[in-house]
């Protein structure tokens, strides 16, 4: 039985109803196609949280599933700290905790948006009001792509994907990015490898998140590239206080429908994750209380399949 960990919450915004209607926004980015391969993996222990030898739990949080419920005031996000992390049997994949801090600071900026874009402003004048257009619009970007990183990052962890090859990634480089093993051989040239479908792969989800998922992602990437992370940035367009709040109001519900688009195919491989390492906890707990040795539990999880075990052959 995976016990579940009661951590404090931060509610939404009762104001932000109004963004469930953009998950049926039309506007889609522009298709790409993705070469990419994908490679097999198979589940680690750091997949599960322990107790000493005992499994109580996955250790990744579904944190797409949350930031997409609190947009939707379907649910409120987990608040994980350092004090969590001393639990002895607490999450203690590293993603886990600076995923829920990025998502409190994005709903902190989601809520900031929409009170700026909704409720007049008499303090501001209309110079005050382009600076914090362009800060609001910059941080929704920033946050869109950062939380895609560090949700694929933290179902990465639980693989045995080296966390080497892809702990300084930034989500174009998880899209697709050169192959680590061609880059090393002289004169190859390497083909490309998408750790994003790596994932997605064994749970069947490849054309679900080629024929959409990823595209949303690798705009939201562009957009941080060219206008949020670098030196590029939107100029100031001094004009009326009602122009400055109406472009951030079109172009932030633009980024944030994509944003809430890309949630909902996180979530469904979280969920499917999720799923998987808890039907093999549970067949890993019965052999244990069976009566399989330590030294036996040295299994090999395969993402997908369903997990059997033949007990080693004892010698006559």
């Amino acid at each position: 039985m995976v016990r579940l960990q009661k951590v404090e919450s931060m509610a939404a915004d009762p104001s932000t109803l109004y963004l469930m209607r953009m998950e049926t926004s039309e506007d889609k980015p522009p298709h790409r196609e993705w070469h990419g391969t994908h490679h097999a993996w198979i589940f680690r222990p750091h997949a599960f949280r322990w107790a000493g030898p005992q499994i109580v739990g996955i250790n990744f949080v579904p944190l797409a599933k949350d930031m997409r419920a609190w947009f939707l005031q379907q649910g409120n996000l987990p608040i994980l700290s350092t004090a969590d992390y001393l639990e002895i049997d607490s999450y203690y994949n590293p993603y886990a905790y600076s995923g829920s801090a990025l998502a409190l600071a994005m709903a902190r900026v989601v809520n900031a948006f929409h009170d700026f874009t909704t409720v007049e402003s008499p303090e501001l004048d209309e110079t005050d009001t382009e600076i914090e257009r362009i800060r609001l619009y910059n941080e929704i970007i920033l946050y869109s792509a950062r939380i895609c990183e560090v949700a694929i990052k933290q179902l990465l962890y639980c693989t045995n994907i080296p966390e080497s090859r892809y702990r300084r990634m930034a989500l174009g480089a998880l899209l697709e990015s050169p192959c680590p093993s061609c880059k090393e051989k002289n004169g190859a040239k390497p083909h490309q490898v998408s750790l994003v479908g790596t994932l997605a792969h064994p749970f069947h989800l490849c054309l679900e998140f080629e024929h959409c998922a990823m595209d949303h992602m690798d705009l939201v990437n562009r957009l941080r590239n060219s206008q949020a992370a670098h030196s590029g940035i939107q100029a100031l367009k001094i004009r009326s206080i009602k122009e400055s709040k109406e472009n951030l109001l079109v172009d932030g519900e633009k980024i944030l429908s994509g944003f809430l688009h890309m949630l909902s195919h996180l979530q469904t491989l979280e969920e499917r994750m999720l799923d998987d390492l808890g039907k093999k906890a549970e067949a890993i707990i019965r052999l244990k209380v069976n009566g399989l040795e330590p030294e036996d539990c040295n299994f090999k999880l395969v993402p997908g399949e369903t997990f059997t075990f033949e007990h080693p052959a004892i010698d006559p």
